[in-house]
C-alpha cells in the first residue's frame, strides 16, 4: 500500500500491521486508510510498482534518498512530483481507489478471516455432503444427500448450495492466495477457540482423505499437489508428518489464480469493478505476501521496482529515456521493501469457464418477474468487459477473471439483474 505523502510521512508505509499505527481500524493491525490508496504507475504485466528514486527533504532539515510511488491520472499518464518531495505535483489529478465496497470487510482482524475459512471446510466436512463443485459463476458449490445411479451412471445430489457469502468468499480467496490450496494441518491447535476448558485442546477443522473424495475432477487443483503430481492429496494422512507436509504452501497454478479470482469476486459488490491497482492492495491489506503470526507467505513473490534517473543534492535529474529501471534490493526503506505476488503463472480464457447458456429472472415491473432461458452468458461478458479472444497472461488475466466473476454474479442473481441485460437482445438476438 502506497502512500503519496511527504518524505517524512513515508515511514507510515512501514506499518504493516500489529498495532492501529494512527491509521484506525480498532487496532486490527490492517494497514492504512483507503483514502491514502491511488493509482500508480506499474510494470504493465506484472504490476509491480515502479518507484522513482528521489533526493527529498528528511525530518530534522535534512535530505536524503526515497523512493517515491508514481501517481497516474486518469488517462493512466504520470503526474509527477512536488520539489523535494514525493507529493504530486497536481494532487487534484491523483486517482483514489475509492471502490472497495464489500472488500474493505478485508480489514478484519486475521482471526476472523480463519473464522470464515473454518466454516467452509466444516461444512464440506458434513457427512450429508457429497460433491464440492463450482457454481456459474465460479463459486464452490456443495451438494447435500448425493447418489450415483447406476444404471445411467450419472450422479445428481438432492440439495446444492453455493458458497455466497462475500466474508467466506475473501477466506477462501486468502487461504488460495498464500497457499495454493486448502488442506491444513489437522494438529493445528485453535488458540482462538472458547467453550468448555473439559474439552482440553482444540484443532482448526482440517480435510481428511474422505473429504478430498468429494472434490469434483475441476476442482482437485485446491488439494496439494500440482498439475505434474494431481493426486499428492491422498498421501497426506498416511503419518502425522505427511499432513504436516501437505498443509505447507505450494506454488499456484493457473487453475489455482482463476478460481482465486472467482472467490474475489464473491466477495466483491456484484456491481463494483476491478482494477490492477485494487488487487494490488487487497492483496496487502490481506498480508498475502506476508508470514503472519497465523499464516505463512505466498510461495512466490516479486519485489518493487526502482526507477533511478540520477538527482541527488545539487543535481538534475536524467530525461525518462535515459533513467534505469530495477529490481528493488533487500534493505531498502519502506515502501520499496515490499513483496507483491508472482502472476506470471496466469493464462485465462472467458471461454472455458463462461461459454454457456442460463436462464435469469427479468422484471416485467408491478411485482411481476419471468423466467428467461437460455441466454448467453458469453454475450453479456463481451457487452460490460468488452470481448476479450484467446488467453489473457499474468495479472491483466488475473483482473479479467476476477471482473467476469462479478458480471456473471451480476447476471445470475435473482433480485438485481442488469437493467443494460435486455438491450443486448432487443434486436432479436439468439
Amino acid at each position: 500500500m502506497f502512500l503519496l505523502a511527504t518524505a517524512p510521512a513515508l515511514g507510515l508505509a512501514q506499518d504493516h500491521g500489529g498495532g492501529s499505527g494512527g491509521h484506525g481500524g480498532g487496532g486490527a493491525g490492517c494497514g492504512d486508510v483507503f483514502g491514502d490508496l491511488v493509482h500508480i504507475l506499474r510494470d504493465g504485466a506484472t504490476g509491480q510498482p515502479i518507484l522513482q528514486k528521489r533526493w527529498v527533504e528528511l525530518p530534522g532539515d535534512e535530505s536524503g534518498w526515497a523512493y517515491c510511488p508514481i501517481p497516474v491520472n486518469a488517462a493512466g499518464e504520470e503526474i509527477g512530483f512536488a520539489d523535494m518531495s514525493c507529493d504530486p505535483a497536481d494532487a487534484d489529478a491523483v486517482v483514489e481507489v475509492d471502490y472497495f465496497g464489500r472488500l474493505s470487510g478485508g480489514r478484519t482482524k486475521e482471526r476472523n478471516s480463519r473464522m470464515h475459512f473454518n466454516e467452509v471446510i466444516s461444512s464440506i466436512k458434513d457427512d450429508a455432503v457429497g460433491w464440492v463443485g463450482q457454481d456459474e459463476t465460479g463459486r464452490l458449490q456443495l451438494g447435500y444427500d448425493c447418489e450415483v445411479d447406476e444404471l445411467l451412471g450419472e450422479f445428481s445430489c438432492a440439495e446444492y448450495r453455493v458458497i455466497d457469502s462475500p466474508m467466506e468468499n475473501m477466506a477462501l480467496y486468502t487461504r488460495l492466495m498464500k497457499y495454493g490450496h486448502f488442506q491444513t494441518d489437522p494438529m493445528e491447535e485453535d488458540t482462538w477457540a472458547h467453550g468448555d476448558p473439559a474439552q482440553g485442546v482444540q484443532y482448526h477443522p482440517a480435510l481428511n482423505t474422505l473429504d478430498h473424495a468429494k472434490f469434483n475432477e475441476d476442482l482437485r487443483h485446491l488439494l496439494p499437489g500440482n498439475e505434474e503430481n494431481p493426486t499428492l492429496a491422498d498421501g497426506c494422512f498416511e503419518s502425522p508428518e505427511a499432513a504436516q507436509e501437505c498443509a505447507k504452501g505450494e506454488s499456484l497454478t493457473s487453475k489455482d489464480f482463476t478460481r482465486a479470482a472467482k472467490f474475489l469476486a464473491g466477495a466483491a459488490n456484484k456491481t463494483g469493478r476491478m482494477t490492477v491497482d485494487l488487487v494490488q492492495y487487497m492483496n496487502r491489506i490481506l498480508k498475502i505476501t506476508r508470514d503472519t503470526e497465523m499464516s505463512s507467505a505466498a510461495v512466490d513473490t516479486l519485489p518493487a521496482l526502482i526507477r533511478d534517473c540520477g538527482g541527488g543534492e545539487g543535481a538534475d535529474y536524467l530525461p525518462l529515456e535515459e533513467c534505469t529501471i530495477y529490481e528493488a534490493t533487500a534493505g531498502l526503506p519502506a515502501p520499496a521493501d515490499e513483496r507483491f505476488v508472482n502472476y506470471e503463472r496466469v493464462k485465462y480464457g472467458r471461454k472455458p469457464h463462461h461459454n454457456r447458456k442460463l436462464a435469469v429472472i427479468q422484471d416485467e415491473g408491478a411485482g411481476t418477474w419471468t423466467e428467461v432461458g437460455n441466454l448467453r452468458l458469453m454475450d453479456w461478458l463481451e457487452f460490460v468487459d468488452e470481448p476479450r479472444n484467446g488467453q489473457v497472461w499474468y495479472l491483466d488475466g488475473f483482473v479479467l477473471a476476477a471482473s467476469d466473476g462479478l458480471r456473471a454474479v451480476e447476471f445470475v442473481h435473482n433480485y438485481a439483474i442488469p437493467a443494460d441485460l435486455w438491450a443486448i437482445y432487443a434486436a432479436g438476438q439468439p
